[in-house]
């Protein structure tokens, strides 16, 4: 049986311990794989993404231990977390504008648990969308299992996670993350809606007009651009700040 050399760590793998890659490429069993996250889907990535997705990992960890953990027992309303999740995996933090992903890992059954993570600006969220699949269960029966896809834009490592949900939760989800971007459409958001939809009217008009004139510089377009994601995405901005600061925070 041919032996292979893990891409990452240089170790001789072979075919129990070795996991093949999307490019071609394989890492080992023992060491590597065990630094992804589980839902990470290795057998579609390629070596440059496993390796982006362990350093995020690596980080998001750090992260979690000194920014998220320390909110965990807060009494201040405006810092507590947020959790979703069939298992209460993803905790979100309005206070620090970020959203952590977690896994648990024990040493024995229940003992020795340690927790991984990676951890998203919530001003990357640009998609969270509802998806459901029959599975068979443990007694043979077809069962619907629900999901929650997140995507979060410009982020290296695993930018597209699969949770799995309670029941009806989505809805719960959908109408929260609406409602922090302040695009629900509901009484009470209904003037920032207004007016991020006017600003984007104005600002394509304009652009328009600069079209007509051959006056259009690359500055008025990337405002266009970010007047109408705003009206469609929410304005953001605040958020990105939270987050950055935030951020800044964590010792690498």
């Amino acid at each position: 049986m041919a032996k292979h050399i893990c891409a990452i760590c240089g170790a001789e793998v072979g075919l129990i311990s070795e996991q093949k890659l999307a490019d071609g490429n394989f890492i080992c069993r023992k060491v590597c794989v065990k630094k992804c996250m589980k839902i990470f889907n290795k057998v579609e990535a390629t070596l440059d993404s496993v390796k982006s997705h362990i350093e995020q990992v690596e980080f998001g960890t750090k992260a979690w231990n000194q920014l998220f953990v320390p909110l965990m027992k807060t009494k201040k309303k405006e810092e507590k977390l947020k959790r979703f999740g069939k298992n209460g995996e993803l905790y979100v933090s309005p206070s620090t504008g970020l959203v952590a992903l977690t896994e648990n890992r024990y040493k024995i059954f229940i003992f020795g648990k340690s927790t991984i993570a990676c951890v998203y600006r919530i001003a990357d969220l640009y998609g969270y969308d509802y998806v459901s699949e029959q599975v068979k269960n443990s007694d043979g029966k077809m069962e619907t299992k629900h999901f929650c896809v997140m995507t979060f834009n410009d982020t290296p490592g695993m930018y597209e996670v699969r949770l799995e949900v309670r029941t009806r939760e989505y809805e719960d989800m959908e109408k929260y993350f609406n409602t922090l971007f302040g695009i629900q459409k509901t009484l009470r958001n209904i003037g920032n809606t207004w007016k991020q939809q006017i600003n984007a009217a104005k600002a394509v008009a304009g652009a328009v007009k600069a079209v007509k004139d051959g006056t259009l510089d690359e500055a008025q377009a990337e405002a266009t651009a970010d007047a109408l994601n705003t009206m469609q995405y929410g304005d953001r901005t605040e958020w990105i700040a939270k987050a950055d600061a935030a951020l800044m925070l964590v010792n690498k």
